[in-house]
């Protein structure tokens, strides 16, 4: 699979698919209007109608909205419906890792990215490491054990990216080039290489780079 073209399908579906939702939803009242047939029923019918269209389109922004910039000293995202700012400091990362989950509602498989660091900023989304972090990641508490022996003293904290979709492969060869210091797992090193392999734009950016 090329990701490069996936990724432009992707966006492309997505913008599709939005103005169908918001076509639908601003359609939906107007033939109301019209028909003139204002029994409760159908106003109920409406309104069952157009909140699941709107929540439909909160589900599909929350999971598609991924941006981000590396700034020569941290990474700058913006993520979800809400629009999440997370500013995590690359040189205070320590490990990267992937793990792949089954989307809810859907049968399709994605993937989370999970940083740990040693820096808390005043963003509510990187938490101090704790006990249910843990209990729920079994491979990242085997790793979390092994770096408390080689720093004992440190404070670990770690975030969680799971917007975006397919654009979470380009952010991650973005987070390989950028957190220098940081282990990453040989799930991330896979999906990195992956990607890599599969981008028409990164093969033809390093041969550039080596011409």
């Amino acid at each position: 699979m090329n990701i490069d073209k996936a990724i432009r399908k992707q966006k492309k579906s997505y913008k599709i698919f939005m103005l169908s939702m918001v076509f639908i939803f601003f359609l939906l009242p107007i033939v109301f209007i019209l028909n003139r047939k204002f029994y409760v029923f159908y106003m109920f019918y409406l309104i069952v109608l157009e909140s699941l269209i709107f929540l439909t389109i909160i589900i599909t922004i929350n999971n598609e909205f991924l941006k981000f910039e590396y700034d020569g000293y941290r990474l700058k995202i913006n993520m979800g419906v809400r629009n999440v700012k997370l500013n995590i400091i690359c040189s205070k990362v320590v490990l990267v890792h992937v793990e792949n989950y089954i989307v809810k509602n859907s049968k399709s498989v994605d993937f989370r990215v999970i940083f740990l660091s040693t820096a808390k900023s005043r963003n509510n989304r990187i938490i101090p490491v704790n006990r249910e972090f843990l209990r729920k990641h079994p491979y990242l508490a085997h790793q979390y054990n092994k770096l408390k022996i080689l720093r004992p003293n440190a404070k670990f904290y770690y975030t969680i990216v799971k917007n975006g979709r397919l654009n979470k492969y380009l952010f991650l060869d973005t987070v390989y080039k950028s957190c220098v210091y940081a282990y990453f797992t040989k799930e991330t090193i896979e999906k990195i290489k992956y990607y890599r392999e599969n981008s028409e734009n990164y093969n033809l950016y390093k041969k550039n780079i080596t011409t």
